[in-house]
Parts: C-alpha cells; structure tokens; sequence
C-alpha cells in the first residue's frame, strides 16, 4: 500500500475530552502506524474522526489502516469517502482498486457513454477547491479583457480582447460547474459498501422477499430508495434489489 501522507492542513480546535489535540493524535496514530501498531493508529484517526473533522488524508491513511488490518469493507468504504473528497487522489484511487481485488464480488459495469465519461475524466482531473480556484483566475481574466475592450487602443484589439473575454466567461462557467457538481455529489448519500461478510439482496422490504442474489463485503451499491428499515440498491450491471440498511454503510 502506499505510505501514509502527512497532514498538510493546521486544525484549529482542542479536543478536551480526550487530553490531546487533534494535531498531536494525527502524529501519535502516524508514528504507531509506521511501527505497525495498526490497532492503536486506528484508534487515534477514529478520535480524530469522532470529533467531527474530514479530509482526504484523514479518510485515506483509515482506509490504509483498515486494509493492514484485513478489514476490506472498511478500507474500500474510507478510500471511497478520501475519493469522495477529492476525486483526483490518485493514491486513494489506486488502493481502492488493489482492495477490490480482495472482494468476492466481481460487477461488470454497463458502459457509459464516450461523452460522459470523458466530462467525467475532466471533472474529476482536478478537486472542487482546484476548480474554484481555476474558475476566480478565469474570472480575472475576463475582466482585464473587458477592460481592454473598453479602452483598447485599435478596434483590431478591441474585437479580439471583447472575443478572448467570452472565451474566458465560457471557460469560467465551466469551472464554476465542475466546482459545484463535485460539492453536490459529495452531499449525496447516494453510494454505499456492503459490510456483512454475506448479504441476502430481496425482491421486496421485507424477509420474506424472494432472494435475488447475494453480495458480499466490500461491494459498492448505489441507493435508490429507502422502506422503513430496508434500502432499494442497484448494482453497477443494472441489477436492483431491497438489502437490510443494517448491512451496509453509506460512503
């Protein structure tokens, strides 16, 4: 697996219930992790995590973590959720891929359109903050050559600076959406993992459904409806069916 990457943010809260800061139990479960004290590292991220911080570094050394303790459902669930985060992490994406190599379940996905999967490419090329970022340079961009437009010494410079300024608002445009779409995406709870060692997926809500197939730990589902205290799920094939919310865990 890859190594575990150090924090690159300061967190500014105290977690006076446990006596220590966040910052220091990130260094603590880092050190016990490198030394293979995989239980105790846990323990510290989960502290970390309880007290109601997120990251992709965060979700990606649990992710990590899990997967040296053979916990694979829980290792695929915490790369997912670093992914979530940050679409563009490479190393989470790369870990998730040799976890799955560990599961049982093998889906074969229906493909997606050439179009879409390439928006997707593009999207996902860059994390929400990166394309906001992009999305303010652009739109500085736009206002030099509006500038420029206004008070260009030619006609020759006004045309081309007033036609650069909407190829900037275009580009600005599809910045500011790429941005919002991965935050709305993050938002959802649309995706879960299967984390009972054998799950039994039913025709309807309830036990007494026909049995369709089973799925086990570490598969991803997407969910499409909720009855009382059963989930519609749908696989990546395009198979559907109800499973306990009891055996999943949404991403």
């Amino acid at each position: 697996m890859k190594r575990i990457f150090l924090l690159n943010i300061l967190i500014f809260f105290c977690l006076a219930s446990f006596g220590q800061s966040p910052k220091e139990l990130w260094t603590e479960a880092n050190n016990n992790y490198s030394k293979a004290n995989f239980e105790d590292a846990l323990a510290g991220f989960k502290k970390i995590e309880e007290s109601g911080y997120a990251s992709p570094a965060l979700y990606y050394n649990m992710g990590n973590t899990y997967f040296k303790l053979k916990q694979i459902g829980k290792s695929i669930l915490y790369y997912e959720r670093a992914l979530k985060l940050d679409p563009s992490d490479k190393d989470a994406l790369n870990n998730v891929q040799l976890a799955r190599e560990f599961t049982l379940d093998r889906i074969e996905e229906v493909p997606d359109f050439i179009l879409n999967t390439w928006i997707k490419s593009l999207n996902y090329s860059f994390s929400s903050d990166v394309w906001a970022y992009i999305a303010l340079v652009l739109l500085a961009g736009v206002a030099l050559f509006l500038l420029l437009f206004k008070y260009g010494p030619t006609s020759r410079v006004r045309k081309g600076s007033f036609f650069a300024s909407m190829v900037f608002l275009l580009f600005f445009c599809i910045s500011i959406y790429f941005s919002w779409s991965q935050k709305h995406v993050y938002n959802l709870k649309d995706t879960a993992i299967i984390m009972k060692p054998v799950s039994t997926i039913k025709s309807s809500p309830d036990n007494s459904g026909n049995t369709l197939f089973i799925l086990h730990e570490g598969t991803k589902v997407s969910l499409l409806d909720e009855i009382g205290e059963w989930k519609k799920i749908e696989l990546a094939d395009g198979r559907q069916g109800w499973v306990s919310s009891l055996d999943i865990e949404i991403i």
